[in-house]
């Protein structure tokens, strides 16, 4: 005892007692302490004072006193009694203050003397599942018909379409192609009512915007057969927007102000509308990814499979694109570029393919916005007699025409002129001349009778209560009641066949799942740029805490060996759940944008056609988890390999995947409410300011003052670096007081669990209002 109390430390100060006999914390190297010598706390000299007063690297090695006890060196263990100072070890890592050597997880490096362990299981699996991707899409770039054969076949394809006809051959030729349609469409196949055909009446047609003084449509009334086109003209300017509001109106996409739109006579919702007419609007909405026959087989195999084998739906496409000229282009991407540099289908293929997805369905009708826009005249030309050939197989066709060539305007059985939303003229197309003539207007001889009909309307007013004209067949015939009953019981089985149709739930979200995997596949480089991205900033993340070397916390020693602590490093931890919360919203929020943002048109259109809307987005979202897990497998691979924290892979890896699950779903909503090119940028914005509450600055514990604890939990950083923190300082409660580290940061410990269902929840509550602004605002800005 007398010299335990004579002892003098480095400093020259006298030391103070630590602790009573032979109690050396775990965690600490005392191999002076016994019975006969008490442990010593030493002031620090001036050298080891400034090093422990430093944030890091803050361990003085040099010893102050004999009998101060010394933390357990990083890459050695002392067992309970702080006896020993051993060395850790291989195949396991020895942490600052460790007690017992920790086994290092499979496939890591842990030399003999490690302080921390470098996994490297998450490389090779990066490695093999890179391998595995590269594998499968050569596989099915290769089920594709070669870019020398594609290119062959395009150009017999083009120099065939480019001869001008000489006789009436090649009118033959559509004519026998369509034949192969023909009994193949449900209003030929009604159950027990055969012959049954479609006639579309519209009266009293008025649409008054709620925002607008002017009345876009006003009074128009008509009717539509089975069997005949119908051409919409309008004047140049205010005309086309009016015309686009009838057809829409029309086609059931929007609801009329005040009139009515009936099916052989029996009054029709807009959902009942949908479910006959395919509609097809002016700017081609086909997916770029997939190839022309595998845009028209999904669209029937979503909309058939209810009634028909997958062999009858694949026949039906074959003869859709045997009738419509698309044989050699079938096996095609239909836009962007191909590999060995082959490029998409020409315009009029385009307006070809928009066709064959509206006939996969088998509709009664066809309306079609503008569809020799944008076409030269001879493929304009050649459209419209396709089409004119689809109406003689029985299908109803509507399609606006703004100044058609003489061919076309021949083409047309029925004619509806408008004017302002007025009906100026409707009747057959031949007997439109003679109106005008009627009422003093002149054609000269080989005039095109659409241009000269457009000159008219373009230099005179046709005011509401003018006489309009239509043609006999317009107005409604009186019918039997027989006949009534039967064509109103055989329109109702045709809705119930319709609706039967279509594939079941389960199915369509299963098509939903295997198309947008299908299409990842193909879009190679923006899934190939968000894995090096995940990688890239892994790697930065990780050099960020390399030279900590796993120790991101450092506390206060418990009592009584506070005395001994050096400065301490509450931050890191939190800092690091910061970086890498900012990390994920980088490499995640552009690229979660575009999944939804290039493809809501194409949503809408098959939502309107009949595919299920949950079925749809459920089903992307799905194939969508593939891109999350990938992406969040690189990140954590390279950064558990530089930064290596004490958090275990597979957790980190987890809280990586569910973040990256929380901005995917951010990127939905800010897809549903923004316009494609400005959502990426809109998006990583609004991913950085949520990642940017995570707690870390400022603290939690200052945000609970400001009674704004509630706020930062709303969003998901928080949990994320909540969790982060409880698991990288979890491990080292033994050693340091992280309660008191707690208080100071504001995380709450021991609910990593808790952590995890809030990020899901977040996650899938982002998923829910994308829904709900993809079905209710969007829709409507998509009419």
């Amino acid at each position: 005892m007398d010299n335990t109390t004579t002892t003098t430390c480095l400093s020259g100060a006298q030391p103070i007692p630590l602790a009573s006999f032979a109690s050396c914390q775990d965690g600490f190297y005392c191999p002076s302490n016994d019975q006969q010598h008490q442990l010593m706390y030493c002031p620090p000299s001036p050298d080891c004072l400034l090093t422990r007063l430093q944030n890091s690297p803050n361990l003085c090695t040099t010893l102050q006193g004999p009998l101060e006890p010394t933390i357990c060196m990083p890459g050695f263990y002392c067992p309970p009694g702080g006896k020993q100072q051993l060395e850790c070890p291989r195949g396991y890592f020895c942490p600052l203050g460790a007690v017992a050597p920790r086994r290092c997880a499979a496939m890591s490096i842990c030399a003999p003397g490690s302080s921390h362990a470098t996994p490297l299981l998450g490389l090779f699996l990066c490695l093999l599942l890179d391998l595995t991707m590269i594998g499968t899409c050569v596989f099915l770039r290769a089920s594709l018909p070669s870019s020398k054969l594609q290119r062959y076949l395009r150009g017999i394809h083009r120099r065939s379409r480019s001869q001008p006809a000489v006789d009436d051959s090649a009118n033959d030729k559509l004519e026998e192609d369509m034949q192969q349609l023909r009994g193949d469409f449900p209003g030929e196949t009604t159950g027990n009512f055969p012959g049954f055909r479609l006639e579309l009446s519209f009266r009293g047609i008025h649409l008054h915007p709620r925002h607008s003084r002017r009345e876009i449509l006003s009074g128009l009334e008509g009717r539509v057969h089975s069997g005949s086109v119908l051409g919409i003209i309008g004047a140049s300017g205010s005309g086309k927007c009016i015309v686009a509001s009838f057809v829409n109106v029309l086609s059931g996409r929007i609801q009329p102000t005040e009139g009515c739109i009936s099916l052989n006579g029996r009054k029709s919702r807009p959902e009942e509308l949908r479910d006959l007419i395919g509609f097809i609007p002016q700017h081609d909405i086909v997916l770029p990814d997939l190839t022309v026959r595998e845009n028209i087989l999904y669209s029937g195999r979503v909309l058939l499979s209810g009634q028909h084998p997958d062999h009858t739906i694949q026949q039906h496409v074959d003869f859709l694109i045997s009738s419509l000229g698309l044989q050699p282009i079938q096996n095609q991407w239909v836009g962007g570029l191909l590999h060995h540099g082959g490029r998409g289908i020409s315009g009029g293929e385009y307006k070809r393919v928009s066709i064959a997805l509206a006939l996969a369905a088998k509709p009664m009708a066809l309306v079609l916005d503008e569809p020799t826009s944008g076409l030269d005249a001879t493929a304009a030309h050649s459209l419209m007699k396709l089409l004119h050939a689809i109406s003689r197989q029985g299908i109803m066709v509507v399609c606006v025409i703004h100044q058609p060539r003489v061919e076309i305007f021949h083409l047309l059985d029925d004619l509806l002129v408008l004017d302002r939303g007025a009906q100026v003229y409707h009747g057959r197309a031949a007997a439109a001349q003679l109106f005008f003539e009627m009422r003093g207007h002149r054609f000269p001889a080989a005039s095109n009778p659409a241009d000269v009909i457009l000159d008219v309307l373009l230099h005179r007013s046709w005011g509401h209560g003018e006489e309009r004209g239509e043609e006999e067949h317009t107005s409604p015939s009186p019918r039997a009641d027989g006949d009534d009953i039967r064509e109103t019981a055989a329109l109702v089985a045709l809705f119930q066949t319709i609706r039967c149709m279509r594939a079941s739930w389960p199915r369509q979200l299963w098509l939903a799942f295997g198309r947008s995997i299908v299409q990842q596949s193909r879009q190679t480089t923006g899934l190939a740029l968000e894995i090096v991205s995940a990688a890239v900033i892994g790697v930065m993340i990780g050099l960020a805490g390399f030279e900590s070397r796993g120790r991101f916390f450092q506390g206060v020693y418990h009592d009584p060996f506070d005395l001994l602590s050096s400065a301490v490093e509450y931050r890191m931890v939190a800092e690091q759940g910061l970086l890498c919360c900012l990390a994920i919203a980088c490499a995640a929020g552009p690229a979660a944008v575009k999944i939804f943002g290039e493809e809501k048109a194409t949503f809408y259109r098959e939502c309107q056609a009949g595919h299920s809307r949950s079925a749809y987005f459920l089903g992307k979202n799905l194939a969508v988890s593939f891109r999350i897990v990938v992406a969040s497998l690189h990140f954590t691979a390279f950064y558990m390999v530089l930064a290596t924290p004490l958090i275990p892979f597979r957790l980190l890896f987890g809280l990586g995947c569910l973040y990256f699950y929380c901005i995917y779903g951010l990127g939905f909503v800010v897809s549903a409410v923004t316009r494609r090119e400005d959502g990426p940028l809109l998006c990583m914005l609004l991913s950085l300011i949520i990642s940017a509450l995570s707690g870390c600055a400022p603290r939690l514990s200052t945000v609970r003052s400001w009674h704004l604890a509630w706020f930062w939990y709303a969003w998901p950083a928080t949990w994320f670096s909540e969790a982060f923190y409880q698991e990288n300082t979890a491990p080292l409660a033994y050693l340091y007081d992280i309660e008191d580290a707690a208080r100071f940061t504001g995380f709450t410990l021991g609910r990593t669990g808790m952590d995890i269902g809030f990020l899901v929840l977040i996650g899938t509550l982002y998923r829910a209002l994308s829904y709900l602004l993809f079905v209710f605002w969007g829709w409507k800005s998509q009419r």
